[in-house]
């Protein structure tokens, strides 16, 4: 066990350290100073670059140089945005928390529809099976950003059931404690509480259905892929034979052996959901990271765009190493290899 968390963890060291690598070269490559893009001062005095020169090591090799800048920007020092003047760490953590919800609520979704509608299209043979797999496969073939405009200009603009764009409505004083709209809401004790929780939740509905979309498609082939193979399975037939009710089976023997694929197939796919998240954030007007970042490129703000890029590439990292083990450990046959 601590053999195989060992070498999930310098798979985690050596990627990050290739990640910052790229993220060093392309830095010094930028147009412009150096100086400016790895601090985000924009015209430093004298002193602010010879300050700069002694951190980053500018005048010494590129090893040390590089060396230099892996310290630095794993203790969080991201250096300051060229175009607001703020610390770079600051603004992630002012737009982290409004990514981290819209993708928690998608994922949720995407459980909530994906699981079901995989076992049904399993168990199910005919029109109904035809039916689910067909609009897997167009859900899975849909464009995000058209799917995003089509379902803002029929809900949000015509029909006007559901807010088009942005996180709440800012006639709510919601308090910023933790950064998590829905959770602020719930620790204050205004009067407009319940008001705002609802406004809150009718904002996420439209960014967060569309984000869903793609996980949703992945669930639903995957589990329906993965019970298949299960029930076809001896056990199931021995367990079929003692008289094990149907539903006992599909609940709480194949499915749990099925969820192992599903955090294997998830885990290579997140980079992807975290491209369509970038693409719904901007649609939606959603106040988080892969906007702040697309924002930090059309300014040329290549401090915060490093910043933002290593946020995002070190949470996929992160959160594939994360899955990887939890399929491992659900999985019986990966099990018994990380013990033994």
């Amino acid at each position: 066990m601590y053999t195989y968390l060992l070498r999930r963890l310098n798979l985690l060291v050596l990627t990050t350290l290739v990640l910052l690598g790229l993220l060093y070269a392309a830095t010094l490559a930028m147009p412009g100073d150096p100086i400016s893009n790895l601090s985000g001062i924009q015209e430093p005095t004298l002193a602010e670059e010879a300050e700069v020169i002694h951190r980053y090591r500018l005048d010494q090799s590129t090893l040390s140089g590089y060396l230099a800048y892996v310290q630095h920007r794993l203790a969080g020092d991201l250096g300051y945005s060229l175009s607001t003047g703020e610390p770079v760490m600051e603004q992630v953590r002012t737009y982290l928390p409004a990514s981290l919800e819209l993708a928690a609520v998608a994922m949720m979704m995407a459980l909530l529809v994906g699981i079901p509608f995989g076992i049904l299209a399993a168990s199910r043979r005919g029109l109904l099976a035809k039916i689910l797999w067909a609009l897997t496969l167009l859900g899975f073939s849909l464009p995000v950003f058209w799917l995003g405009l089509l379902l803002m200009l029929t809900f949000g603009i015509q029909l006007d059931w559901l807010p088009p764009s942005g996180r709440f409505n800012l006639l709510y004083d919601v308090p910023d404690r933790s950064g998590f709209v829905l959770l602020d809401i719930m620790m204050s004790d205004a009067p407009w509480r319940w008001a705002a929780l609802r406004d809150a939740v009718n904002h996420l509905i439209l960014p967060a259905a569309v984000l869903a979309t793609l996980p949703t498609t992945i669930i639903v082939r995957t589990i329906r892929i993965a019970m298949l193979a299960e029930m076809d399975k001896n056990y199931i037939r021995a367990l079929t034979a003692r008289g094990v009710h149907r539903a006992r089976l599909v609940l709480f023997h194949a499915l749990p052996n099925a969820m192992a694929p599903l955090f294997r197939t998830l885990s290579l796919q997140i980079g992807s959901l975290a491209s369509s998240a970038i693409i719904v954030e901007v649609i939606f007007s959603w106040p988080g990271l892969g906007g702040w970042v697309l924002s930090a490129l059309h300014q040329g703000d290549f401090t915060a765009l490093q910043g933002g890029i290593l946020v995002i590439s070190l949470f996929i990292i992160v959160l594939g190493i994360v899955m990887e083990i939890l399929q491992a450990l659900l999985n019986p046959i990966s099990r018994k290899e990380i013990h033994g």
